[in-house]
C-alpha cells in the first residue's frame, strides 16, 4: 500500500521536530512554567524553651513542615501580636494593637532566644503595620503615621512626630500597613468601612501613597489588602485581598494581586476575575478591573505577607512568596489557618500557592493558633506572630553538622 505523500511529509516534519527537540529543550524556567516546591509532609514538634512552657504551650505541640525544616517559640505570652519590623542592627519590633504598644526584642547571639524585651512606645492607637526607614520606626495606627525615634539606643522611643492624619480612622476593618517604597514613598493600606457597599471616602478599600505626609492613591478596589510586600528583584508592590462575606463557603475567592499605579482590583463592583457581585456590581465596572494573580480559597483571611530574600534555606523558599492564613470565621468547614509558600522565578509568580506550614486547626477544626505576619529576619531565619496563642514562632532550616573524616582533627 503506498503512503499518501501529505501523510509522509507530516511524519518527516514530526521526526525533525523531535530531534530538535531533544536536541535544543525549551528553558528550564519561564514565566509560564511552574515551579514546585516541596509539601508539608513532616510533622514536626516546636521547640519551646522552658520559660514559655504554659498556657498554649504547657504541652507538647507539632506543626507539619517540608523537609528539613523545624519551628521554635521566639517569644510568648504577647497580647494578640500582629505586624513585626527589623530595625538596622536586626533587632525584631512587633505590634500589640490591643494594649497600644510596639515592643523589640534583642537577640545578640541569634541563638532564637531573646536576651530582652523592651517595651519600645506605648499609649498608641491601635498600632499595626511597622515599617523602618533608616533609624525612625514608622508606626501606622487606625488614623495615623507616626515616627518613633530612639535617640539614644536605649530601645525606647524617646520622641514621636504625626507624619500624616490624612486617613481615615476605624471602620469595619480598622487595621492600617505600612511599607516603604523602593522609591522612598510611604505605602499605606486602608480596608473597606463595610462588607459590602460604595464607600463615600474614596481613601478607603485603597493603597495610599504618602509622599512628604500628603497622600495620593495608588490604587483602588481593594477591600481589605492587610499584607503588602514590595518585590525585591523586580520593585514591584503585591498585595493580599480579603474577599467579601456572605456568599457561601467558597466564593468569593481571596486574592494575591501584582498592584500598579492607578490600577482598580474589582470591589465592591467584582471578585475574581471580573465576576460581577450580583448584590452591589456594576458590569461595566467589572470590564475595566485588574484580576488576580493568584485566586485564594475563600475566607482564608490572608494577612501577613514577605518575600524570602535573605532566608537561610533552599534557593526555591528564598525565591518565594510567604502568606500567612489567618483562618476563616464564617465558613461551614474552616479553612486557613497556615503559612503557605507562593513560588517566584526572577521576581515573576511561577505557580500557584502551595501549603509550607499547617497544624493550627485541629481534625475537630478547632484553632489553636492564628497565623498574622510574617518577617524575614536578618539572621536568615522567618518570623512568624500568632494572634491567638500569643506567640512569635522562628522557623529556619536545619543544618547538617559535617563530619569530621577519621583520623582528623
Amino acid at each position: 500500500m503506498r503512503i499518501p505523500e501529505t501523510f509522509r511529509a507530516a511524519a518527516v516534519s514530526f521526526l525533525i521536530a523531535s530531534v530538535f527537540y531533544l536536541a535544543c529543550p525549551p528553558p528550564a524556567f519561564s514565566q509560564k512554567t511552574q515551579i514546585g516546591l516541596p509539601p508539608p509532609s513532616s510533622s514536626i514538634r516546636i521547640k519551646v524553651p522552658p520559660k514559655h512552657r504554659r498556657g498554649v504551650f504547657a504541652g507538647p505541640r507539632r506543626l507539619m513542615a517540608p523537609p528539613g525544616f523545624e519551628v521554635s517559640v521566639f517569644a510568648a505570652g504577647l497580647k494578640e501580636p500582629r505586624f513585626m519590623a527589623t530595625d538596622p542592627q536586626g533587632n525584631i519590633y512587633v505590634s500589640l494593637p490591643s494594649e497600644g504598644k510596639v515592643v523589640a526584642f534583642v537577640d545578640k547571639n541569634n541563638d532564637g532566644i531573646p536576651d530582652k524585651t523592651v517595651v519600645f512606645a506605648e499609649g498608641l492607637d491601635r498600632p499595626h503595620g511597622l515599617a523602618f526607614r533608616g533609624t525612625e520606626l514608622i508606626v501606622a495606627e487606625t488614623g495615623k503615621l507616626i515616627i518613633l525615634k530612639d535617640t539614644n539606643g536605649d530601645l525606647k522611643a524617646d520622641t514621636a512626630e504625626v507624619l500624616t492624619d490624612d486617613i481615615p480612622p476605624g471602620g469595619g476593618h480598622w487595621t492600617r500597613t505600612v511599607v516603604l517604597g523602593p522609591d522612598g514613598n510611604l505605602y499605606v493600606s486602608v480596608g473597606s468601612s463595610c462588607n459590602a457597599c460604595v464607600e463615600d471616602d474614596k481613601r478607603r478599600a485603597s493603597i495610599l501613597r504618602f509622599s512628604d505626609g500628603k497622600a495620593t492613591g495608588f490604587a483602588t478596589g481593594l477591600r481589605n489588602s492587610v499584607g503588602m510586600a514590595w518585590s525585591p528583584v523586580k520593585n514591584e508592590l503585591w498585595a493580599v485581598d480579603n474577599g467579601r462575606d456572605f456568599l457561601g463557603d467558597d466564593l468569593p475567592p481571596d486574592e494575591l494581586n501584582k498592584i500598579v499605579q492607578g490600577g482598580d482590583y474589582g470591589w465592591p463592583n467584582c471578585y475574581g476575575d471580573r465576576v460581577m457581585d450580583a448584590e452591589i456590581g456594576n458590569a461595566l465596572k467589572c470590564k475595566e478591573t485588574i484580576p488576580p494573580v493568584e485566586k485564594l480559597q475563600a475566607h482564608s483571611a490572608p494577612l501577613g505577607m514577605a518575600f524570602g530574600t535573605g532566608l537561610d534555606m533552599a534557593r526555591e523558599f528564598q525565591d518565594a512568596l510567604f502568606i500567612a492564613f489567618h483562618g476563616s470565621w464564617n465558613r461551614t468547614t474552616p479553612t486557613g489557618y497556615k503559612v503557605v509558600a507562593v513560588p517566584f522565578h526572577e521576581g515573576s509568580n511561577a505557580g500557584p500557592p502551595v501549603d509550607f506550614l499547617t497544624g493550627w486547626l485541629d481534625s475537630r477544626g478547632k484553632a489553636w493558633g492564628r497565623p498574622v505576619g510574617l518577617l524575614a529576619g536578618k539572621d536568615g531565619a522567618l518570623y512568624l506572630s500568632d494572634d491567638l496563642a500569643g506567640a512569635i514562632y522562628r522557623i529556619s532550616f536545619k543544618k547538617t553538622p559535617s563530619k569530621k573524616a577519621k583520623g582528623g582533627d
